[in-house]
C-alpha cells in the first residue's frame, strides 16, 4: 500500500486561475530540479532573487492543474494507492474536500480552517463528517505561527487524535516578494508544537530549504514526523537516522512535484529494507489516521 501524505486538489490561491483541462507539466525549473532529484548543486537555502519570480509562476502554473480527476490519473501512473489531499482555506475548504472525496476512497481528505466567526463548529462539523486530520498554512493564511489562533485551534484539535500537517519552509508563492513567506521558517512552529505535545506534529517538506532546522526539531520533539516533499535521497536518510523509522512519512506536495519522483526517492532510501520501505511509503501516516 503506497500512501502520499501530502497532495491537494484544487488550490485556487491569489493568481491561480484553474484549469484542470492542463495534462503537462511546465518544462521550467521546477521540472529540472525533479529531474535531479531535488538535489540542488548551484546555491544553498532559498532561490536567488533572479529565479524567484520565475519559479513562483511556474509554481502557480502547476497549481492550475489540481483536479480530483487530474490526481487520481497522476496516481494510477505513478503506482500510488491512496493519496491525503490538503484544503488551504480559505482557497479551498474542508467541506468541498469532503464532497469530492465521498465517492472516492482512494483520498483521504483533511480539514482546514481559517479564523472566523463560528471557526470551531466548522472544525467540528469537518471532522465528525470524516477529515482525517488538519492542515495549516502560515503563508498563503498570512497567520503566524505563533498567532493565538493556531493554539486556539489546536487546543480544541487536539480531543479529536489526529495530525496537524504544517507548510514548513520559506517560500515565495507570488511574482511579487512576498513577507509572509517567513513564516514558513520550521523553528517558528516550536513554541505551538511545544505547547500540545500529544499531537502529532507532520512538518510538510520537511522545511523545505532548511531541512536541517526541521530534522533538529524533530530531534528534540517525538511528537514530530518529517514528511519528504521536495527533499533529495541525503536528506531523506538523514531524516530516518534522526527521527527513525516510524517517524517519517512518503509525500509529494502533487501537483507542486510529480508523485513517481518522491516514490523513487523512498524507495532508494529504504535502501532495500522491506519492512522500512513498508513504513515509509505508506504504514506511517495510516498509524497516524487510522
Amino acid at each position: 500500500m503506497i500512501v502520499d501524505a501530502h497532495a491537494h486538489m484544487e488550490l485556487p490561491i491569489p493568481g491561480v486561475i484553474p484549469c484542470p483541462e492542463r495534462q503537462r507539466e511546465p518544462l521550467g525549473f521546477m521540472y529540472a530540479y525533479q529531474m535531479v532529484r531535488f538535489r540542488n548543486p548551484l546555491w544553498r537555502g532559498e532561490p536567488p532573487d533572479a529565479l524567484r519570480a520565475f519559479i513562483a509562476a511556474e509554481n502557480q502554473i502547476r497549481l492550475s492543474m489540481g483536479s480530483k480527476k487530474n490526481l487520481l490519473e497522476k496516481m494510477n501512473r505513478a503506482g500510488i494507492d491512496r493519496s491525503v489531499v490538503l484544503p488551504v482555506a480559505p482557497f479551498s475548504t474542508s467541506s468541498s474536500y469532503l464532497e469530492q472525496c465521498a465517492d472516492e476512497p482512494r483520498l483521504i481528505p483533511f480539514s482546514s480552517i481559517y479564523p472566523s466567526d463560528g471557526w470551531e463548529s466548522e472544525l467540528q462539523k469537518a471532522m465528525d463528517s470524516g477529515c482525517k486530520g488538519l492542515k495549516i498554512h502560515p503563508i498563503l493564511q498570512r497567520i503566524p505561527p505563533e498567532d493565538s489562533f493556531y493554539f486556539n485551534l489546536l487546543d480544541m484539535f487536539r480531543n479529536y487524535g489526529r495530525p496537524i500537517i504544517a507548510h514548513t519552509g520559506e517560500f515565495n508563492y507570488f511574482i511579487t516578494p512576498d513577507p509572509c513567506s517567513q513564516y514558513g521558517d520550521p523553528l517558528r512552529f516550536e513554541r505551538l508544537i511545544s505547547a500540545f505535545p500529544d499531537v502529532p506534529f507532520i512538518l510538510g517538506h520537511s522545511g523545505l530549504y532548511y531541512p536541517q532546522k526541521a530534522i533538529e526539531l524533530a530531534r528534540r520533539h517525538e511528537s514530530i514526523y518529517l514528511e519528504t516533499s521536495f527533499q533529495p535521497l541525503k536528506v531523506v536518510r538523514e531524516a530516518l537516522t534522526v527521527a527513525g523509522h516510524d517517524r517519517v512519512l512518503f509525500g509529494s506536495d502533487w501537483p507542486e512535484s510529480n508523485q513517481r519522483y518522491s516514490v523513487g526517492i523512498a524507495r532508494k532510501a529504504a535502501g532495500g529494507n522491506r519492512r522500512l520501505e513498508e513504513k515509509l511509503l505508506g504504514e506511517n501516516i495510516l498509524a497516524l489516521i487510522s
